[in-house]
């Protein structure tokens, strides 16, 4: 393998250097690197396989102002059929350009490349069981809209023999049997129209209850995990989980739908048609089924490839919607590093890749129509030979009209079947995607015995208890142990990173430790049903989550989903000193207060989830950096409310303010995994108070 870079080549919008070593003139020297700079960049803009070429690694290219690479330019770049992309993560975002290494792995993970021991047929039959116990939920419907089909076709026939009838009435000038025959074949036209409507409205309602009972096991089951799943152990990012859950559960639906609308209805509509051109000449059927085979052959093979191809088509809208919810809550940090011209780049290079990919997906859906049409083609040479035979009076016109009939009704389901075939393959990695994430178990496990709490005292236990993040991280807790006595409150102060949350995420039973256990008022929280733990547990993060909504219901955030006690919501308001802004709201309570409580300051938000933790009126409390977005006067008033809740309630204060510290009957030190206990007087100690303003306490 030719040598390669060693990382992927990225450029750095700032201004060129103003002097240079040289005697040269600094202007010649600029527009000489000005020149060659533009041009290798075009050259990779143009032609990005130029990466691989054996050149030494190189310096980050820094292109001057004057010459950065306008969005129009990117707009003309042909891009790779094959992008090089992967799912999203908060800490990865994709580079501009891949390196050959990167390529070579990337063609090694995509599923398409390897060698599978499952031909097409088992991963159907796969695909169909994951969706069978949903469609069995929706039997009534189907039932009903299959009985449906079965009049609609039972119509068409009658309209098929009745409109050669007619053909035949037209050459005798026979007004009195035009009347009668045209009026019968109305009337049993709109017996197909009507029952045609209600087997389609039956079998959509079908197809869309069963994708919504998917979408909620789905959602539930992600629900469910545990916290290192959102926090990047998994490989799937938040986006890539929002797109499965809408826009693939829509494709899904429409694949059972297609389904559905094709098995039954499309069978004894051909069945019907097929009978009837039987009766009509045998010969002529067997001139018309000669076409069938191959087409069905070039329909399967089609559909084989649609799969791969919208597999491609998803992989790819699934990396622009994670990108999108990753860089548009982040605008403020864009805008603040003039990062737009960058930012730009990564979503043209997304969303040309997501074009070409989709384009690819329908192109191929508009193929497979087309191919079927061969069997028009199969029905001009009966037209033809159907003449001949007419013309040596084998059969009048009614039964070639009749049969003509048939024909053009019998493509129709053939049709069907091939649209419906393209759809279950285009629906297939949809089917897989979103039945992937229903199938990851949680790592914290709740046990078939575990009990419930109803009264918690709030002692609280750790008893040799490790924990690290990952496999291969280091220790974040080394057999600590820590008795937190009921109704003490404890600060645990250390440098950031030390495990001081992480202790809150354990006590929460948001992960389980390696080893070692916690105890609630002497019970393992193991063998203690999560619900009934975390309902004992309120916790205060630094990282403020507001949701949009009311005020009230923020509060209320416990009682969401029954009845919001207003009165309850009034005092856990005043007690955060969260009353006075919220009357000054133009709604007061009810106010709106926008995706993620937009219209509020950092400290309004903060007062907030202050307040719907003592709304939740938990015996624990967890206050993670509780009081980091408050200025002095309103930390002080709330200082004062949280200090009258210890006398009731076990608090657990993770601190970085000294003043915050001091409210606590004990001081605990959390660093390399392990714990020290301070004393108020060597917490205030010069020594120890210059250590804390560098590692502990800001």
């Amino acid at each position: 393998m030719s040598r390669i870079f060693s990382r992927p080549l990225r450029f750095r919008l700032l201004p060129p250097p103003s002097s240079t070593s040289r005697g040269t003139s600094p202007s010649s020297d600029k527009s000489l690197s000005n020149l060659k700079t533009m041009a290798l960049l075009l050259q990779l803009q143009l032609n990005p396989s130029l990466s691989r070429l054996p050149f030494p690694p190189r310096p980050a290219i820094v292109p001057p102002k004057s010459l950065q690479l306008s969005p129009n330019l990117l707009q003309t770049r042909k891009f790779s059929s094959k992008p090089l992309l992967k799912p999203l993560n908060s800490s990865r975002l994709p580079p501009l350009y891949a390196s050959a290494a990167a390529a070579d792995e990337e063609e090694k993970s995509q599923p398409e490349r390897r060698e599978f021991a499952e031909d097409s047929a088992s991963r159907t039959l796969r695909a169909f069981s994951l969706i069978k116990p949903y469609l069995l939920s929706q039997w009534k419907f189907i039932l009903l809209g299959w009985l449906c089909s079965l009049v609609s076709v039972a119509s068409l026939c009658q309209v098929v023999s009745r409109f050669g009838n007619l053909s035949s009435c037209v050459g005798s000038a026979d007004a009195t049997k035009l009347i009668t025959g045209g009026s019968a074949l109305g009337v049993f036209f709109m017996f197909k129209l009507a029952a045609t409507y209600l087997q389609q409205s039956m079998l959509w309602k079908a197809a869309l209850n069963a994708v919504a009972d998917i979408r909620g096991d789905v959602f539930r089951g992600v629900l469910g995990r545990e916290l290192g799943f959102f926090e990047g152990g998994s490989g799937v990012s938040s986006g890539d989980i929002a797109h499965r859950i809408t826009s693939e559960a829509e494709d899904v639906a429409d694949t059972l739908y297609a389904l559905l609308n094709t098995v039954v209805p499309g069978a004894l509509q051909l069945s019907a048609m097929a009978t009837q051109m039987l009766v009509i000449s045998p010969a002529l059927s067997a001139i018309s089924a000669m076409v069938i085979p191959g087409t069905s052959l070039a329909i399967a093979y089609l559909g084989e490839r649609t799969r791969k191809i919208s597999k491609e088509a998803h992989l790819s809208v699934a990396n622009l919607s994670a990108y999108l919810n990753e860089v548009l809550p982040a605008i403020l940090f864009v805008k603040a590093n003039n990062a737009e011209l960058s930012e730009n780049v990564r979503f043209q290079r997304l969303a040309n890749a997501d074009l070409l990919a989709h384009l690819k997906k329908k192109k191929m859906k508009a193929l497979t129509p087309q191919i079927i049409q061969i069997i028009y083609f199969g029905g001009l040479f009966t037209l033809c030979v159907g003449s001949l035979v007419v013309s040596r009076g084998s059969f009048d016109s009614r039964s070639i009209v009749s049969f003509m009939t048939s024909l053009v009704f019998l493509v129709e389901p053939i049709q069907d079947v091939g649209k419906a075939f393209n759809e279950w393959k285009q629906g297939e990695p949809a089917i897989e995607r979103l039945f992937d994430l229903s199938n990851l178990k949680s790592k914290v496990i709740e046990k078939q015995d575990a009990i419930e709490l109803e009264t918690v005292k709030g002692d609280v236990k750790f008893y040799d208890v490790s924990f690290r993040y990952g496999d291969e991280r280091p220790l974040v807790l080394n057999k600590l142990n820590l008795h937190i006595q009921a109704g003490e409150t404890v600060a645990l102060i250390g440098p950031s990173g030390g495990g001081k949350t992480t202790l809150a995420k354990l006590l929460l039973r948001l992960y389980d430790p390696l080893s070692g256990g916690i105890l609630l008022d002497n019970k393992n929280i193991q063998n203690v049903h999560l619900e009934s733990l975390r309902r004992h547990v309120g916790l205060v993060s630094q990282d403020v989550t507001i949701f949009s909504g009311t005020v009230a219901e923020n509060i209320g955030y416990k009682d969401l989903t029954t009845k919001i006690d207003m009165e309850k919501v009034q005092m856990a308001a005043r007690d955060a000193n969260a009353d006075e802004f919220i009357r000054m709201l133009p709604k007061g309570y009810e106010t709106d207060v926008g995706p993620r409580g937009s219209s509020l300051s950092g400290g309004q938000k903060q007062r907030l989830a202050i307040a719907r933790a003592i709304y939740q009126d938990a015996s624990i409390l967890i206050l993670d950096e509780a009081t980091s977005a408050l200025d002095s006067k309103s930390e002080l008033l709330v200082r004062q409310a949280l200090e009258k809740l210890t006398k009731n309630h076990t608090v657990l204060v993770i601190a970085h303010r000294l003043e915050t510290v001091l409210m606590a009957n004990r001081i605990l030190l959390l660093a390399n995994g392990e714990l020290q206990e301070l004393s108020r007087s060597s917490l205030l100690n010069e020594r120890v108070a210059n250590m804390a303003s560098n590692e502990i306490v800001i």
